[in-house]
């Protein structure tokens, strides 16, 4: 019989019910009685019932999936727009009990976001009036900002030109007569402070401009 009929269910019920009508016409001739070819039938309607009700079963259940899984996001989105309001409500009113009322775990106090990184890449470029336009690679995220050092031939010390939070600068405040100048930025964040290399600029007698790092 295993090699007969298939192992599927659905290819089972298939397999039948292409037979049960010549089986019920000709039951003598094969060997079965009305008796049998006619339960064989009732099983067979039992048999394809069943599959019906599985099927609609699957169907009715995905159906119940998809609905369960489309009104528990919407829940969880009008959830969260209401802690957000809770939330505000906290914040505006300066009352920290609300977190506790409310069964909602308070904001955890920011990170500190840390020393920025190294100022890199420097570059000089001079402009047609005289003014040397300084660029560099570097981060003003999270409150983070700059500040331009410069010393001039015959300086002894560095002096702060300014501070922006702009990847470049233009300096024209070289002093008349200087054949080099040497430059620092400086990555400013909260109390921290991250200089980079310091950079030299070579004026030569055409006005154009080298650049190397200084020791």
């Amino acid at each position: 019989m295993a090699s007969v009929l298939p192992n599927s269910r659905e290819q089972t019920i298939s397999w039948f019910t292409e037979r049960i009508d010549e089986w019920a016409a000709k039951a003598s001739a094969i060997g079965l009685t009305a008796a049998q070819v006619t339960e064989l039938a009732t099983r067979l309607a039992a048999a394809e019932a069943s599959f019906d009700t599985a099927v609609a079963s699957r169907i009715a259940s995905k159906n119940a999936t998809v609905n369960f899984y489309n009104d528990t996001d919407d829940l969880k989105s009008y959830g969260a727009d209401l802690i957000k309001v809770i939330k505000a409500f906290a914040e505006s009113s300066d009352d920290p009990s609300v977190y506790a009322t409310a069964s909602v775990p308070p904001p955890a106090p920011p990170t500190p976001a840390g020393a920025p990184p190294q100022p890199t890449e420097l570059t000089a470029t001079l402009m047609p009036g005289g003014s040397l336009r300084l660029g560099w690679k570097g981060t003003v995220s999270q409150s983070a900002y700059f500040s331009i050092f410069r010393k001039a031939e015959g300086e002894t010390s560095f002096t702060m030109l300014d501070s922006t939070d702009e990847k470049f600068f233009e300096d024209s405040s070289i002093p008349a007569g200087a054949n080099t100048v040497v430059y620092y930025i400086q990555a400013r964040r909260d109390e921290f402070r991250v200089d980079s290399n310091w950079f030299q600029v070579s004026f030569g007698a055409t006005g154009a401009t080298s650049i190397a790092l200084a020791a």
